[in-house]
């Protein structure tokens, strides 16, 4: 049978489903990989490239595994000393937040925006759910982080608002969508293209049955070209292998107020002669920004 190269769509107990070129294949794992692993339950993840023997009509064995380009990660809940890897080789994450229920937490979009940066992944928020959005919070958003230059999308599901600017961002690219739950992922995602949100449920309710399941994680076709990838919301979001000299650099106004501080390698947090700290004390800093960095910089140093 001949060998082939494919993209992993999905992860089903020992088995994966593997798409070449709009065909698909149903793959076990050569026992080397598993060595190869150090003992992870898989270490297949999907939007792995991988390398495999067509041994049936549908059917086949992955041999290897191409290096990753790109990778969305975070600290495992069930073990905090190990990574888990939710989706590789995706081009973007859409970082998905109601504006109101359940409240929304600038925190975790800022955690977000440290996950995707740190994996390689474009960062873009969405804002859902702004049909529900009081006075000036839109503006007040707008400010705080398209004055960033992130990408930033208000959204409603129920009426349609946003979705035609959603879809432009997600042509010919693979794009992950994750946030906390209730926020309307699955929602955004069948308004976006009808009846996809309807086979997440399912994919979901699949993978709650087989004990050996890995992930309920899947690659999406998009009719109008590209990949969507829908995540179960998350409880708590750990940054796996982030320093604490490192937590500043991914807020860029902190980094550039932080380039007065007296002290080369300030942590903006107890230090003397703190540029940033005395910038939000003379109110010319957001105090939310700062707060946020702080809550962040603390996590990182408790793991």
């Amino acid at each position: 049978m001949a060998v082939k190269q494919g993209c992993v769509l999905s992860i089903e107990g020992p088995r994966c489903q593997v798409e070449v070129d709009g065909c698909f294949y149903r793959c076990s794992l050569r026992r080397k990989l598993f060595l190869q692993a150090d003992g992870h339950a898989s270490p297949v993840v999907v939007g792995d490239e991988v390398i495999f023997e067509e041994t049936a009509p549908g059917e086949g064995v992955i041999e290897g595994i191409l290096e990753r380009r790109t990778k969305l990660s975070r600290v495992a809940p069930w073990a905090h000393e190990k990574e888990h890897i939710v989706a590789v080789n995706v081009d973007q994450l859409v970082i998905m937040v109601a504006i109101k229920d359940p409240p929304l937490k600038e925190g975790i979009i800022d955690r977000y925006i440290i996950v995707a940066e740190k994996g390689g992944l474009k960062p873009i928020i969405c804002i859902n759910k702004i049909d529900l959005a009081g006075p000036g919070k839109v503006s007040s958003l707008q400010e705080t982080y398209g004055g960033l230059g992130y990408p930033i999308l208000f959204t409603s599901a129920i009426q349609g608002t946003g979705i035609d600017q959603l879809k432009e961002v997600l042509v010919g690219l693979k794009t992950v969508f994750s946030g906390p739950s209730g926020v309307g992922k699955s929602s955004l995602i069948n308004a976006i293209q009808p009846g996809l949100g309807l086979k997440i449920r399912e994919v979901r309710q699949a993978a709650r049955k087989g004990k050996h399941t890995t992930s309920s994680v899947t690659f999406l076709r998009l009719d109008m070209g590209g990949y969507v990838v829908d995540t179960p919301g998350v409880r708590e979001l750990g940054l796996w292998n982030i320093k604490k000299q490192e937590v500043a650099g991914y807020f860029p106004d902190i980094w550039g107020v932080g380039k007065s501080c007296k002290y080369s390698g300030c942590t903006h947090s107890h230090e003397p002669f703190c540029a940033v700290k005395e910038a939000v004390q003379r109110g010319v800093f957001n105090e939310r920004r700062y707060n946020s960095y702080l809550r962040i910089l603390n996590s990182v140093e408790k793991n």
